[in-house]
């Protein structure tokens, strides 16, 4: 095989992300939000399970990074249209609320108790007559 293999190009593609990542969190230690922090530093540390793995030869850790590459790529996407606007992607987030709000509503419609619904002991008892008086043959 030549020098550029799938592996070497991967080990080079890691080593690129790893560095782009650490620089991003270099800025990110700037500011004062820690979210970006906390998803910066696990991307890191999937890069280099990803980077290892495929030194090392190992399948189940390139496939945790190729996995984790894909929702990475598919979350800085959504982020991109988020800020852009682009698709109504603002109003995508109302939909979600009113989903939210939808399923809160019926929640609560399904929890009303009825007259004499589902409690063990109602409070308005309804006398019927046993069944056994409503199979007899009436004789006359």
């Amino acid at each position: 095989m030549g020098c550029c293999s799938g592996r070497c190009t991967l080990i080079f593609i890691c080593t690129l992300q790893l560095v782009l990542a650490l620089e991003r969190q270099v800025f990110d230690f700037l500011g004062y939000q820690w979210a970006p922090i906390l998803a910066n530093f696990f991307h890191i540390i999937i890069v280099i399970l990803g980077l290892f793995g495929t030194i090392q030869y190992r399948p189940r850790y390139i496939v945790v990074y190729t996995v984790w590459a894909a929702l990475w790529v598919a979350w800085n996407v959504f982020i991109i249209c988020f800020y852009l606007d682009v698709g109504g992607l603002s109003k995508l987030l109302g939909f979600v609320y009113a989903c939210y709000v939808v399923s809160a509503i019926t929640e609560e419609e399904d929890s009303f108790d009825f007259i004499g619904g589902f409690d063990p002991f109602p409070l308005y008892h309804v006398n019927e007559k046993p069944s056994h008086l409503l199979l007899k043959p009436m004789y006359l």
